[in-house]
């Protein structure tokens, strides 16, 4: 006697997932989420904001070192990525860390209010991202920010634009000294940051700018580009 095997049927559709290689740049987003929630640790964590290591304060180190979660041996550059990211997560207004603190650590680009879509559930953004199993880049989300424009707190396109050219061509310092601004600016569009892509992104940055930088340019064209048609139509254009 065969025993028949149960199906999920073809119309039940898993839900999207991240791609693996997500999955450690999530999990440090998700312990700083975490570390976030005594206001102490959260104070000690943005107090890395826009520093070099050499200028971040020792209660900074003991947040993030005590849990483990700067990898044992990692770089300076390296390092200085982690930093950077847990700072620009606990500069974030409370309201929308709360929102983002879904367990996943999966911060795509949400609205970043109460009624926002869980972080990791869905990469859609008010302006109808979509979702990207490999992280959703600082590129799209600052088009999402631009497509807002005609809402509250909606980045002008030509504003956008410049400073996104300008970040493309900044060294590693530069790049950290314009980040708090730029993500302050996306967020106050209420759209939030994919802060473990920016994490994977950060720390290829030293020796892998160039490919960085034109995923953040065709993202932010495309994004633009779809977000456009989406506005004529009602309907989303056909993927790239």
């Amino acid at each position: 006697m065969t025993l028949s095997v149960l199906s999920q049927p073809p119309d039940a559709a898993a839900p999207p997932s991240r791609h693996d290689s997500m999955n450690p740049y999530d999990a440090f987003v998700a312990g700083v989420l975490r570390l976030c929630s005594d206001a102490g640790t959260q104070q000690a964590l943005r107090r890395a904001l826009g520093r070099s290591l050499a200028d971040i304060p020792a209660r900074t180190h003991a947040a993030l070192l005590r849990g483990g979660l700067v990898p044992d041996g990692a770089g300076p550059e390296r390092r200085r990525a982690y930093y950077a990211v847990a700072a620009l997560i606990a500069a974030r207004p409370r309201a929308q860390r709360i929102a983002e603190a879904d367990g996943s650590g999966k911060g795509a680009a949400a609205a970043a209010d109460d009624s926002a879509t869980p972080a990791g559930d869905s990469d859609e953004s008010v302006a109808g991202s979509r979702f990207r199993p490999r992280g959703t880049s600082l590129g799209e989300g600052l088009a999402s920010a631009v497509a807002r424009q005609g809402g509250t707190g909606g980045i002008k396109q030509d504003g956008a634009e410049s400073r996104l050219h300008l970040m493309v061509r900044q060294d590693v310092d530069g790049l950290h000294r314009m980040l708090p601004a730029v993500l302050r600016q996306v967020a106050s569009a209420g759209v939030a940051a994919d802060y473990a892509c920016l994490l994977r992104d950060l720390i290829a940055w030293p020796k892998g700018r160039d490919a960085v930088s034109v995923r953040w340019l065709e993202d932010y064209y495309r994004t633009l580009r779809r977000h456009a048609a989406e506005d004529k139509t009602g309907e989303p254009p056909a993927a790239d």
